[in-house]
């Protein structure tokens, strides 16, 4: 069996369900993105949760596991409000998403990446296929 499928099939439900498309490409950290507004937030996290059951604060992220402390680490830490959440791992490769409200308190990011993996993996590939986007 395909070691990524049960990863991409979490992803396809979430990406099935997420009440606020588009996604896009965030070429600055190789992760898949979409912004919606607050009042969504409900639903977004029912969405979120297929495919990342679990998460941290900067409160919790001392807790976490040393991989997902490397990156939030890599990605520029966490900040009050934000969120480091954890999926699926294959191998060394993790499954990962960045909860990032933004300043004006109204609208907050999801990016969705995939960790210790080469830029052109054909892992990467498929998660932006499944979110239907392009690098």
């Amino acid at each position: 069996m395909d070691p990524w499928q049960p990863m991409l099939d979490k992803l396809t439900r979430l990406a099935a369900t997420w009440p606020s498309p588009p996604w896009n490409w965030d070429a600055r950290l190789s992760m898949v993105a979409s912004s919606f507004a607050r009042t969504i937030e409900p639903a977004v996290r029912a969405s979120a949760q297929l495919a990342f059951p679990q998460g941290w604060t900067i409160k919790s992220l001392p807790t976490a596991p040393p991989t997902m402390l490397a990156i939030a680490e890599r990605t520029g830490g966490l900040r009050s409000n934000q969120r480091l959440l954890a999926g699926d791992q294959v191998g060394e490769t993790v499954l990962f998403g960045l909860w990032w409200p933004w300043g004006n308190g109204e609208t907050i990011t999801l990016r969705i990446g995939l960790a210790n993996l080469e830029p052109a993996s054909d892992a990467l590939v498929r998660l932006r296929t499944v979110f239907g986007v392009s690098a």
